[in-house]
């Protein structure tokens, strides 16, 4: 016979430490042996009541797929939406926490699982805004016809650098580093260094915005936390 929940009578499967429909812990009985017990004083034959810890363990298929949906929409606002990306990414991750507490309430997360939450979320939105701003750069380059603007905006960009280290050190090869980022090759390898920086930067703020909702959605200073 299946076990079932004490609260709610949901049927639970094998070794469930916790209700999946309402997050109820569940109370089990463990026999103790003859070796065990005479270590510990206690008779063998009496069975022993044991309160399951619902909160050593995470359930990651939960988490991921919370995770991939957040992420994906986070990164289509950070392709979409560049001013304050990175913090979209970081409310993103919280969110994911705060799903999951909603669904896991007796899961108690620790900042290392926040971490990885997060960094889940970071990877997922990093690689969805690198695909989006691609695309997007494709269409307004060769659909909307605004190649000239980006290069006008790439040139700027490498002159005031060049400016820049021309003021710092008066013998830097300011015309070799011209030359170079202005070329075909040098504005590509500049749009792949910029679309780098934005990743690391959401990747940073997600595991940051991971560790906060751990620590936002934990249900007890008193409890140990999962870490």
């Amino acid at each position: 016979m299946d076990p079932v929940c004490h609260r709610c009578s949901a049927t639970l499967e094998p070794e469930a430490y916790y209700c999946q429909e309402c997050g109820a812990p569940q109370v089990r009985y463990v026999a103790q042996n003859d070796e065990v017990a005479s270590a510990i004083g206690v008779d063998s034959g009496t069975p022993q009541i044991t309160a399951a810890n619902p909160g050593n363990s995470i359930s990651w298929n939960i988490a991921i797929r919370i995770a991939a949906m957040v992420g994906l929409a986070v990164g289509i606002l950070c392709a979409l939406l560049a001013a304050g990306s990175v913090l979209w990414v970081g409310a993103g991750a919280v969110a994911v926490l705060g799903i999951y507490h909603r669904r896991r309430p007796m899961v108690l997360l620790g900042p290392r699982i926040g971490a990885r939450v997060g960094a889940l979320v970071g990877l997922i939105a990093a690689t969805v805004a690198l695909a989006a701003n691609a695309v997007l750069l494709v269409v307004q380059r060769y659909g909307m016809h605004e190649g000239n603007q980006i290069d006008t905006q790439l040139t700027m960009i490498v002159k005031q650098a060049a400016a820049h280290a021309a003021s710092m050190d008066s013998q830097a090869p300011v015309a070799v580093f011209t030359n170079f980022w202005l070329s075909a090759e040098g504005r590509i390898g500049l749009i792949l260094l910029t679309m780098a920086f934005l990743s690391v930067l959401i990747l940073l703020f997600a595991i940051a915005g991971g560790v906060l909702g751990a620590q936002i959605y934990r249900p007890s200073r008193s409890n140990k936390a999962l870490s």
